[in-house]
């Protein structure tokens, strides 16, 4: 029997970082549109590589799981993983980290999601445009 393990196919979706690049990008272009329709290919690409750090800062390994939380970055705000809840949650030793942020939508109320969106700030994308 031919076993594949989840890092194969992780390899095989996004070889190498500009592939992930590109798995990202065009998840991010249909999940959250109405934000990102403004950018051009090399736009959106500058914005996903902080995206995609950050998400790796935090442990996250799997493109979709990557994909998923420059989504959240998108819609709900850029420093949602700065709210003290959210934090905690990825923060979670107890639990690897692709669990943790399937616990994001599992373990939190609406209340710190709220609180992160009111801080949504777009120069977070462009700091050397913020005046």
């Amino acid at each position: 029997m031919l076993v594949i393990r989840k890092q194969q196919i992780q390899e095989f979706i996004a070889r190498s970082e500009n592939e992930l690049i590109d798995v990202v990008r065009e998840a991010i272009r249909k999940a959250v549109k109405e934000r990102v329709h403004v950018y051009d290919d090399p736009q959106l690409n500058e914005m996903l590589k902080v995206g995609i750090a950050r998400a790796k800062s935090h442990g996250l390994t799997a493109a979709e799981d990557i994909a998923g939380f420059v989504a959240i970055m998108f819609e709900v705000a850029p420093r949602f993983d700065e709210v003290a809840e959210i934090r905690a949650v990825l923060e979670d030793e107890r639990f690897p980290p692709d669990l943790r942020f399937e616990q994001l939508f599992q373990r939190l109320s609406d209340e710190p999601w709220i609180e992160a969106g009111k801080k949504y700030d777009d120069t977070f994308w462009f700091p050397e445009k913020a005046v």
